[in-house]
């Protein structure tokens, strides 16, 4: 099946998603809606669309788009949501779900009343990276090298300073860890597990202009034991270093750049490298498992309820850096 996507929102990072994704043409027709109409219609001449829309409204109510996939601020996603399932458009949107876990749940009981799906737009589900590192751990020929998890070590550090919307944290729903660190999030998660607790520290602000933290560092409990750290700082004054995951087991440990192509395996008597395909950030992956569910009509693998526990795990750190106290989670449920 083919199906028709509209691009809403036409702003950088669109653009960066839609250099990974405008050549997937045996899956997708693309239209644009953008409020200003010269955009969208540049962008489909950018990137081989079928439509340019001047209004979010119009796209939706367009009988030729089944799909929506929102590049908005995250103050609207809740409203974006509303639109979509108006209209009974299958919705793919921008990580993370909402700003809260009220705004999560009232968006996930919307797409189920009107019978559309829901996805979150979270690629570091889809990397080929972690992909190979949970096959290796789980199922891989060097698995039994690798143990049982004992822990779990991301490190995200560099300098940029956010801007627009994203210096309002209440537009935003926070700083730097609700709108990057997430993917991290999702990562520790996809990995480990869901927490039973989380202790996280906001470092003295760099960027001041910015309402929101622009630094976090979060410790977790997770089932079994595991231990995890995510150190996710846009405020440490380096170059831009690459990101790493470090994953420690009984018998060995696995390292690997979650956008990168290799993977680092080793023990106590060896080391190797382990390949994967040449990285698109797990986008293109991402945007087929989201046609896929709707042609199969099933829930996406990254749906509406797993972008609530990411989010959750987020808020939950944010309670524990203002109060200082160990923050105890439970699932979400939906």
């Amino acid at each position: 099946m083919k199906l028709t996507m509209c691009i809403v929102g036409c702003g950088g990072y669109a653009r960066n998603v839609l250099g990974d994704i405008h050549d997937m043409t045996d899956e997708f027709d693309y239209y644009f809606a953008s409020r200003d109409i010269s955009k969208a219609q540049q962008y489909s001449e950018d990137f081989g669309g079928v439509g340019a829309f001047g209004a979010y409204e119009e796209a939706a109510a367009d009988p030729r788009v089944q799909s929506l996939y929102f590049f908005t601020p995250h103050d609207t996603h809740l409203d974006n949501v509303k639109l979509a399932a108006k209209h009974g458009k299958h919705i793919l949107i921008e990580k993370p779900i909402a700003r809260t876990l009220d705004e999560a749940q009232e968006m996930i009981q919307i797409a189920r009343d009107a019978g559309v799906k829901l996805m979150v737009a979270e690629n570091y589900r889809f990397l080929l990276t972690v992909d190979k590192a949970l096959e290796i751990m789980r199922q891989g020929p060097v698995g039994d090298s690798f143990g049982e998890l004992r822990q779990i070590e991301l490190q995200a550090e560099g300098y940029s300073v956010p801007k627009e919307w994203r210096t309002s944290a209440e537009q935003n729903g926070g700083g730097v860890f609700i709108d990057g660190g997430i993917h991290y999030v999702d990562i520790m998660l996809n990995i480990g597990g869901y927490p039973e607790s989380v202790h996280a520290i906001q470092p003295p602000q760099t960027h001041t202009e910015v309402e929101g933290e622009d630094g976090i560092l979060m410790t977790a409990r997770l089932p079994g034991g595991v231990a995890a750290v995510i150190n996710f700082s846009r405020a440490t004054p380096i170059r831009e270093t690459p990101h790493m995951v470090h994953l420690t087991g009984t018998k060995g440990k696995l390292s690997f750049v979650p956008n990168g192509n290799e993977l680092s395996v080793e023990n106590r008597q060896v080391r190797r490298t382990v390949r994967v395909p040449a990285p698109r950030r797990g986008v293109r992956q991402m945007v087929s498992e989201f046609r896929k569910a709707i042609e199969e009509d099933r829930e996406p693998s990254m749906s509406g309820l797993e972008g609530t526990r990411d989010l959750a795990i987020v808020l939950a750190a944010y309670e524990s850096a203002r109060t200082g106290e160990v923050v105890r989670l439970s699932e979400p449920q939906t």
